[in-house]
């Protein structure tokens, strides 16, 4: 018999999961297989939701615990192709940061059509399900159609048989395998999936220059303005604007954190412009901070601006300074945290969202619009205190 791991074990070295969940092993006996293919990166949040909470609980439902095939004859980092099979559900996951699987996937995005490709994803039958959402939602039905039908055969992805070629003892294209019929061939490995190859900065950056580029024109403006609002404000060179670029610029900032919030939260695809690509940097493990979308954190920061600046407006004396000051600093805050966020999607993630960028350009707007009559506020409150009223 091959050896049996549980899922989550194939993540152990490329996300450091410590605590392994035990499954329940059910044998099968021939009969009905559902095949599909499954594209993921190693640095995509929403691609480690589904394998490491979603798949289990599905192979568990449909034969129990799968058995991981992968090619063990050459480097871990070269590794692209693994199956997961129990005998009624095939799943071939394609790791789409490894070259031959990012043909794979570049080559089967072209055949479906899809501009914009964003993992995880899978294909199964003639369609294609995307996000933590949509593939959790949606499998477990296609999967008991399929099993109630006869089974459903590997879907007509470019670059397949060669694949599944690659992988002792795996199952021919349309023609599945079960338990038992597989053996235990010569090579076959039950094992962890690698960590992704790791990557120059230039490397990373080459992905899309024209996007990155642009992130990293940002980056330097971000930068520069941190360093330089404090000094011009300090020296009585910077004023605030008209009363509506506050409340413009927060509404602009808003509207694009809830977008994304909705995108992160979801785990379906951001519509991308024609440059940079936003799904790479949502669906990374830098969308979000203790769990919490970056998005969200985004909305409530320019929430509270907005709650500010209708107390400054609303209100005189010392409830409209503070608010002017804890404006003032919220900007200041979010441009630090816009130039973190910035700096890892041209030199960590590899790619650039041009939305990110939108909210990153609001904030520092803001900064710059609102510095001044913090600062102002600020010395009146000081001198408040000092006078003791």
């Amino acid at each position: 018999m091959k050896p049996r791991i549980t899922l989550l074990t194939l993540l152990v070295t490329m996300l450091g999961v410590a605590a392994l969940p035990a499954f329940a092993q059910t044998d099968t006996d021939d009969g009905p297989v559902v095949q599909a293919v499954m594209f993921y990166s190693p640095t995509c949040g929403h691609c480690e939701l589904v394998i490491n909470e979603h798949l289990p609980v599905i192979f568990e439902q449909f034969g129990g615990e799968p058995t991981v095939l992968y090619d063990d004859t050459v480097p871990l980092e070269e590794v692209a192709f693994y199956e997961m099979t129990n005998g009624t559900l095939d799943i071939l996951l394609v790791d789409g940061s490894v070259e031959a699987g990012a043909i794979m996937f570049a080559e089967d995005s072209q055949r479906l059509a899809i501009d914009r490709p964003g993992v995880p994803r899978l294909d199964i039958e003639d369609i294609y399900l995307v996000g933590s959402q949509q593939i959790p939602d949606e499998l477990p039905g296609i999967i008991e159609e399929g099993l109630a039908n006869g089974g459903i055969p590997w879907p007509d992805v470019p670059g397949l048989e060669e694949a599944l070629a690659r992988i002792p003892g795996a199952s021919e294209v349309d023609q599945p395998i079960s338990e038992d019929s597989a053996g235990d061939p010569a090579g076959e490995t039950a094992g962890t999936i690698p960590a992704a190859a790791d990557e120059s900065v230039g490397d990373k950056i080459a992905r899309d220059p024209l996007g990155n580029g642009l992130a990293i024109l940002v980056l330097v403006g971000l930068l520069v303005s941190l360093v330089l609002v404090p000094i011009l404000v300090r020296r009585g060179s910077l004023q605030g604007g008209p009363r509506w670029v506050i409340p413009v610029l927060a509404v602009i900032g808003l509207g694009v954190s809830l977008y994304l919030a909705s995108v992160e939260t979801s785990g379906v695809e951001a519509v991308c412009g024609p440059v940079g690509d936003c799904n790479a940097v949502q669906q990374s493990a830098y969308a979000s901070i203790f769990g919490v979308p970056i998005g969200v954190l985004g909305a409530i920061a320019y929430i509270a601006l907005i709650i500010g600046w209708i107390v400054t407006q609303s209100s005189k004396g010392r409830a409209a300074d503070i608010a002017a000051v804890l404006i003032a600093l919220t900007a200041f805050g979010g441009t630090m945290f816009s130039i973190y966020l910035t700096f890892l999607e041209p030199f960590v993630i590899g790619a650039t969202c041009m939305w990110c960028l939108t909210s990153a350009l609001a904030i520092v707007g803001l900064l710059w619009f609102t510095a001044a009559p913090g600062w102002a506020a600020f010395e009146r409150l000081r001198g408040s205190a000092s006078t003791g009223e």
